[in-house]
């Protein structure tokens, strides 16, 4: 039982990192403290779409996955057409 606690605080924490990346690009952005076609937009988003894919993936919420995966793959997109 304790192994199953443990776990799940883990995967809450992984969460909340996740949460906490996105609000943190997002507002970046808006304030226009790093633009949205820079490096480090889609950096934030690509590590927020991983943090919180694993939470949602832990909880089996296989259509929020979907969309971590996609939300991933868009950054994936932008930071490789910056070095291209």
């Amino acid at each position: 039982m304790e192994q199953r606690k443990k776990h799940s605080y883990t995967i809450l924490a992984i969460g909340w990192f996740g949460t906490i990346l996105l609000i943190l690009a997002y507002t970046l952005n808006s304030f226009g403290l790093i633009p949205s076609q820079g490096f480090w937009y889609p950096v934030l988003n690509l590590l927020a779409a991983v943090l919180l894919g694993v939470r949602v993936y832990a909880d089996r919420n296989y259509a929020n996955t979907f969309l971590e995966i996609f939300w991933g793959g868009v950054a994936i997109v932008s930071l490789v057409s910056l070095f291209l």
